[in-house]
């Protein structure tokens, strides 16, 4: 009895030794992709509170996002690294002629990101934003524009560039993505007026688009952005 019980015991002693092990074995290559993506973390952090990463050290995040996605392909590394290769593409010391390639890697990865969390809105945004940059097909950068305002509309910090986009292609929009586009600027106006009016200055300075859009919806806004507009200059 005593030896079939040390069998029986020193069976499941190595059938939970060779479990662990397996769920090690499984489990590390996502645990070796965090510790490489760590530094990405800590700098894409560091850049939301003081909008800085040194050009030099992009390259070198860029080559750990990489790096953790080819040890455990994960949405969050894809979003970390279309943002990088953006960065790089708007940095002033990344050479005129690698720009394009760096905004055509951050659309990639960007739209890598949202086959696998559609739900990503800030994905799609960059997206929109990228392909506007690059002078892609006006319907290529109106649907993930879209895309971004379904999946979060109210995300304060999205809203005058969703705007912005959608005054630059204006002439492209059809009935629901006029609709999106007013919603969008009187939340912007209410929530970010001042960054609203600056965008504005630039892009409908006259207001004529914005006039069009909000005339029958709030007129007093567009009186109100006039005055505002008019102590821009």
């Amino acid at each position: 009895m005593r030896t079939a019980q040390g069998i029986a015991h020193y069976a499941l002693t190595t059938t939970t030794l060779l479990l662990g092990v397996a769920l090690l074995a499984l489990a590390w290559p996502r645990l070796h992709a965090g510790v490489r993506y760590l530094p990405v973390d800590l700098a894409i952090s560091r850049y939301f509170s003081d909008r800085q990463i040194p050009s030099d050290r992009l390259a070198v995040l860029i080559g750990f996002a990489d790096e953790a996605i080819q040890r455990h392909d994960h949405y969050r590394y894809h979003e970390g690294l279309s943002l990088l290769h953006y960065l790089r593409g708007l940095d002033v010391n990344t050479p005129a002629l690698e720009r394009r390639p760096a905004y055509a890697m951050a659309a990639a990865e960007a739209a890598a990101v949202v086959q696998r969390a559609p739900a990503q809105t800030g994905a799609w945004l960059r997206l929109a934003s990228i392909r506007w940059i690059l002078h892609d097909e006006p319907e290529d950068i109106i649907q993930p524009w879209k895309m971004s305002i379904f999946t979060a509309r109210m995300d304060a910090a999205l809203l005058v560039q969703r705007v912005e986009i959608g005054l630059a292609y204006w002439p492209y929009l059809d009935d629901e993505a006029v609709a999106m586009l007013r919603d969008q600027m009187l939340l912007a106006w209410r929530l970010q007026p001042g960054t609203l009016v600056g965008m504005l200055a630039r892009r409908d300075r006259p207001l004529t688009v914005t006039r069009q859009l909000l005339a029958n919806t709030d007129p007093v806004a567009i009186d109100e952005m006039e005055s505002w507009i008019g102590k821009l200059r």
